[in-house]
């Protein structure tokens, strides 16, 4: 099934090149997780994840569905 992925900030980095803003569309299989989806771009584990799935929160657990927007950012601070 395929999902858009939208990563964030320093997680940029971690999409193919030629990757903008608009993300990139991938295949995954049935019973694919954020987790998984993590790893597929080699996220780093140690760094706490902000994960909106069609601009919904969701945790590491949650099972993508086909045509969904995944879109991971790092924590931010500011002030």
């Amino acid at each position: 099934m395929k999902i858009k992925v939208k990563l964030f900030a320093t997680f940029q980095k971690h999409l193919p090149k030629g990757a903008g803003l608009e993300g990139v569309e991938i295949d995954v299989p049935d019973g694919t997780t954020l987790g998984d989806i993590y790893r597929h771009f080699n996220l780093p584990e140690a760094t706490p994840k902000i994960t909106l799935v069609d601009g919904k929160h969701q945790k590491e657990d949650y099972v993508v569905k086909e045509g969904e927007t995944v879109s991971v950012f790092p924590p931010i601070a500011g002030g």
